[in-house]
């Protein structure tokens, strides 16, 4: 059984290592704060952990491969 470890936590973004399958958990609302979980690559997490900066990158990535298979990025309370 695989246990997750949170190997990064900023406040609003976390990632996550579960096995050898990494994650990313931040606010995907649209208004108001909705938290969302996608699988990531470990090359983005490691980008994530060593240069906080390149964050939203890695999101807009995340957003544009979810958009490329038919699924909505974001989430909304209306």
């Amino acid at each position: 059984m695989n246990m997750r470890e949170n190997i990064f936590d900023d406040g609003d973004v976390s990632v996550f290592k579960d096995g050898a399958r990494y994650f990313v958990r931040y606010d995907a609302g649209s208004h108001q704060i909705e938290m969302r979980e996608d699988e990531i690559s470990a090359d983005e997490a490691s980008k994530i952990i060593a240069s906080p900066e390149e964050i939203n990158g890695v999101l807009f990535a995340i957003q544009r491969k979810l958009q490329a298979a038919g699924l909505n990025p974001y989430k909304s309370n209306i």
